[in-house]
């Protein structure tokens, strides 16, 4: 999943609680659970994280996402102001992505204890649809996911 989609279910997730910290561990638990969903995302390309700056690809998909990310983010605060139950649930969500797939240093903390064990813990969740004929049914599933979420909370 992209990281927006994370975000939006992670902060329904997080403001459902009421609990900052209760939060938090419901957006991590909702990535992954969200993550086992049939979905298209950058992960398809098989783009080595050392080339990730150099394809186009990705980078597209990724400012896509970053846009995506910024107009729930500015509805979600514009509505709730900083309602901390939802943005530990959006942080919560996020997480996961923020410390395995961030190229400047998901390489070198994959080499680690105990974030070897977190990176195949992380992907073992994944249902990422590879055939290229299939890859908008995975957009849908992410557009829906996100859709859903800001109709519960807004």
């Amino acid at each position: 999943m992209n990281l927006s989609t994370h975000v939006a279910v992670g902060a329904a997730v997080g403001y459902a609680t009421k609990n900052p910290i209760l939060g938090f561990f419901a957006g991590f638990l909702s990535h992954h659970i969200i993550d086992q969903i049939p979905h298209t995302d950058g992960g398809e390309l098989h783009v080595d994280l050392k080339d990730f700056t150099r394809d186009t690809r990705i980078i597209a998909i990724v400012s896509i996402d970053f846009i995506l990310l910024v107009f729930i983010s500015i509805l979600l605060f514009k509505k709730y102001g900083l309602d901390y139950p939802l943005v530990m649930g959006m942080f919560g969500g996020a997480f996961t992505d923020l410390i395995d797939n961030v190229p400047f240093w998901s390489p070198y903390l994959r080499k680690t204890f105990p974030m070897n064990y977190f990176h195949r813990f992380h992907g073992f969740f994944h249902f990422t649809i590879e055939n290229k004929k299939n890859m908008w049914f995975g957009i849908f599933i992410q557009f829906l996911l996100i859709a859903i979420s800001l109709k519960f909370l807004l």
